[in-house]
C-alpha cells in the first residue's frame, strides 16, 4: 500500500544486500499517485510525495531499495506470452540498467566534469543523476552519509555547461531534518542533464 514521504524515511528499511540489474525510476510530472505501483512492489520501496493542491501529489522510488523485480513497470498478460506494460497506465516509470552493476568504460557524466577531483563515484552519481533528470529531485535518507555524499557532487560548481567553458552546480541541497536529505536540480542544471541523459540507459519496452 502507499506510504507518505515522511512515515516511509522515518520508518524506512535497510537497502537490499545486493546491486541488481535494473532500477525503475518514475517521472513525476507523468505520475498521477494512482498507487497502481506502490500496490504490487514486493519490498515497498515506493512512497508518496503528498500536495495540497489536488491532482499534484506523485509517487517515487527509493532506487538504492529498488530490487529491479520489474513488477510495478509491466505485468504478463493473461492471454499471450508477451509482457504488456499494464501496471502504470500513465507510462510514468523508466526502467534502467542499473550503471552499478556494468559501468561503462567513460561515464556519461565524465565529460561534464571540471573540477580538480580526478576520482568521482561516477555509477552512482549516474543513477542519481537520473533521478534528477527525470524528477528535478532527489530524496536520501540521513544515514546513508555515502548516498548524500555523491549527491553533493552535484552541488559544485563545476559541471562544464556552455562550450566557452562555462561551470554550473546540477543541483542544490533544499531541505534536511532527521530523516531525509532532499535535493533539487538548479534550472541551468536541468538544461544540463537534459543534454546529458537525452539518450542514456532507458530500456525500451513499451
Amino acid at each position: 500500500m502507499t506510504i507518505s514521504i515522511t512515515d516511509y524515511f522515518a520508518s524506512r528499511k535497510d537497502d537490499r544486500k545486493k546491486e541488481t540489474r535494473y532500477l525503475n525510476v518514475i517521472n513525476k510530472d507523468s505520475c498521477t499517485s494512482c498507487q497502481s505501483c506502490a500496490t504490487v512492489c514486493p519490498v515497498d520501496c515506493i512512497y508518496e510525495v503528498t500536495s495540497p493542491i489536488p491532482g499534484q501529489s506523485y509517487h517515487q522510488i527509493d532506487t538504492s531499495r529498488c530490487i529491479g523485480c520489474q513488477m510495478c513497470y509491466r505485468s504478463p498478460n493473461d492471454s499471450t506470452d508477451h509482457y504488456q506494460l499494464t501496471i502504470c497506465p500513465w507510462n510514468a516509470i523508466d526502467m534502467l540498467h542499473n550503471p552499478n552493476v556494468k559501468p561503462d568504460d567513460v561515464s556519461v557524466l565524465q565529460p561534464y566534469w571540471k573540477g580538480e577531483a580526478a576520482e568521482l563515484p561516477y555509477p552512482k552519481l549516474e543513477e542519481i543523476g537520473y533521478q534528477l533528470f527525470l524528477e528535478g529531485q532527489v530524496i536520501l535518507p540521513v544515514g546513508r552519509d555515502d548516498l548524500t555524499a555523491t549527491a553533493d557532487w552535484f552541488t559544485k560548481g563545476f559541471w562544464l555547461f556552455t562550450e566557452d567553458g562555462d561551470t554550473v552546480a546540477i543541483a542544490e541541497e533544499y531541505e534536511r531534518n532527521t530523516d531525509k536529505v532532499c535535493f533539487t536540480a538548479t534550472e541551468a542544471g536541468r538544461a544540463l542533464l537534459d543534454c546529458i541523459y537525452a539518450d542514456w540507459h532507458r530500456i525500451w519496452m513499451d
